[in-house]
């Protein structure tokens, strides 16, 4: 019994062994190259799409002002700041903030538009020079007095509006403030700079064309003057 055992166990080991000699060898190589495609191919996937020198701007701010926050010699100075929400048309915050590294003290809500505007104003205060300040909008329709007296301020800063020209609908175009414009002469009586009225003054550029769909009887008629011209 015991020889018979040691047969099979030398005869189990010889056939590992040639096993091992005959079967190919892993394809490594083959993974790792897999691999390396599929590494470039997500790091296509996730490039950073290209930013606006405005957007430089505001990403190298952000850095400087965490930085700022754990220097224990910074100052803060505090005032009073609109923060616009995600949604244009969500209440945003009014923010007892210092500019200068984020810190926020205390808030309290405010009107979309009041957010709006003062996103705006904030924007062209802390714009790089000689900058255009893109402003694209679905739901607003003017400029305030907040936001001229800022261009006032900056006269080397123009904004581009991209807007719909019949308030929530329509043809979305856009026009170009120049920079150097008596801005505070473009205020009515009420102190409001409406989009289509700048675009008239500036030039309207039509971006994109609303989409007309028919109503369902405007169809159906349609369809019943075919059938009879048959």
């Amino acid at each position: 019994m015991k020889a018979n055992r040691i047969l099979a166990v030398l005869f189990s080991s010889t056939l590992v062994a040639v096993a091992a000699v005959l079967l190919p060898a892993p394809t490594a190589g083959v993974a790792r190259a897999e691999e390396a495609v599929n590494t470039a191919e997500q790091s296509e996937d996730t490039q950073e799409p290209e930013l606006t020198e405005e957007e430089k701007a505001a990403k190298e701010a952000e850095e400087a002002k965490k930085a700022l926050q754990k220097d224990p010699n910074h100052k803060h100075h505090f005032e009073w700041i609109a923060i616009m929400n995600e949604s244009e048309s969500a209440e945003g915050t009014m923010n007892y903030m210092c500019e200068e590294c984020g810190k926020i003290w205390y808030f309290r809500p405010v009107s979309a538009y009041y957010a709006f505007q003062g996103d705006v104003a904030r924007r062209i205060r802390t714009a790089p020079e000689g900058e255009t300040v893109k402003v694209k909008t679905s739901i607003f329709i003017n400029f305030n007095k907040q936001v001229m007296e800022a261009l006032a301020k900056r006269p080397d800063v123009s904004v581009y509006v991209s807007f719909f020209d019949q308030e929530y609908k329509g043809n979305r175009v856009s026009f170009v403030l120049p920079a150097g414009e008596d801005t505070m002469s473009l205020l009515d009586e009420n102190g409001y700079a409406g989009f289509l009225y700048l675009g008239g003054k500036y030039g309207l550029t039509l971006e994109e064309a609303a989409v007309i769909e028919e109503s369902a009887d405007a169809a159906e008629s349609a369809g019943s003057a075919d059938a009879k011209a048959e």
